[in-house]
């Protein structure tokens, strides 16, 4: 699978996760979440940039209480709970906000 972006083929896997993490941009994020048919917030951007943060030091992407724990850390209470980042994510927080993140299928998600 491909998305077709900027003039630019992105390869991609057959859930639409980056094989190449470099293909990711702002704007690629962006037109992932169209797709998807999230209108992205503030706070779906705090939350990509915390599970970006979370792969770059662990090199995996948070479990959902891994990331409720993260946000909690850095102050971000209001998004820390898993109802909440069910409604802003609704086909699933780790899933989604990894693959708008530029990053691979979470491994416990199936």
């Amino acid at each position: 699978m491909a998305w077709e972006f900027a003039g630019r083929t992105i390869a991609t896997d057959d859930e639409g996760y980056l094989k190449e993490r470099s293909d990711w941009s702002p704007e690629l994020r962006d037109f992932m979440a169209a797709q998807m048919g999230l209108t992205l917030t503030p706070e779906h951007l705090t939350i990509i940039a915390m599970v970006q943060r979370y792969y770059d030091e662990y090199e995996t992407t948070p479990p959902i209480r891994g990331l409720i724990k993260l946000l909690l850390q850095e102050g971000h209470e209001e998004l820390a709970d898993s109802i909440k980042l069910a409604v802003l994510f609704p086909e699933g927080a780790a899933k989604s906000a990894a693959k708008l993140a530029g990053l691979p299928k979470p491994v416990k998600c199936i």
